[in-house]
């Protein structure tokens, strides 16, 4: 290991911390709330491991739990980490000189939490690939570890506590919605998105409505954020 590879992952495993202390607790939550709504404790374990998505896994096990398909299960899961694939566009830019070899790994472990702490970093040049692959697995060690932690200790949680988890994951979608909104737009989007979704329910089984208002919500923010705005010119015709 050379040395400038030791100061990255030390730098890594430093900007971690954060993550580590939320990941754990968080996992463990998963960990219980999966073995609550009656998952086996080695695809409870599995899912973290193969997964590795907090979002998608707490909804994955609501959805289960209240009897979804597994072609809704997909569906919402995979509505909800298509901002990865932004995340990753962002970053793309930043690992032109990485090793082909490391970018699959590199694009494994990006999470919401990891993006957000190391997107400084890229910008300023002062990260590479070595810091991604130690700061993206310290938070999928902490995650893992959480789960196992949960899911061995959920058979002797007290009943209550267990019951008040539930809560867990309404709070953490809260949290997510709340940090995500970060201009007008995204507050329009987000009630209409929870108005259409109130509306569908009505008429529609399974967890549809959900998928259903979340594509037509996604879809009124993508054209309401390409119209010209007050003050610009469109583009059309002027110079």
């Amino acid at each position: 290991m050379t040395a400038d590879t030791n100061d990255m992952v030390r730098k890594a495993l430093s900007d971690a911390l954060p993550i580590i202390f939320g990941y754990i607790p968080m996992g463990a939550a998963y960990g219980i709330l999966a073995r609550q709504s009656g998952m086996e404790l080695f695809p409870t374990i599995l899912m973290s491991l193969i997964v590795f998505a907090g979002a998608s896994q707490f909804i994955a096990v609501g959805l289960l739990a209240a009897g979804a398909t597994g072609v809704e299960v997909v569906l919402a899961t995979f509505f909800i980490n298509l901002r990865h694939t932004l995340m990753s566009a962002s970053l793309a830019p930043f690992f032109s000189s990485a090793p082909r070899s490391s970018i699959p790994f590199v694009a494994w472990g990006i999470t919401d939490e990891t993006y957000a702490i190391s997107i400084g970093g890229y910008a300023g040049g002062d990260v590479d690939y070595r810091y991604s692959l130690a700061l993206h697995y310290t938070a999928y060690a902490s995650w893992v570890s959480g789960t196992l932690l949960g899911a061995g200790a959920g058979s002797i949680v007290p009943a209550v506590l267990q019951s008040s988890l539930e809560f867990a994951l309404y709070s953490m979608f809260v949290g997510l919605l709340v940090l995500q909104v970060s201009k007008r737009l995204h507050l329009v989007v987000a009630l209409i998105s929870a108005a259409l979704s109130v509306l569908f329910s009505f008429f529609m089984g399974g967890t549809w409505f959900v998928i259903s208002a979340s594509i037509i919500g996604a879809t009124v923010g993508l054209v309401l954020d390409g119209r010209p705005r007050a003050g610009e010119k469109s583009g059309r015709g002027e110079k």
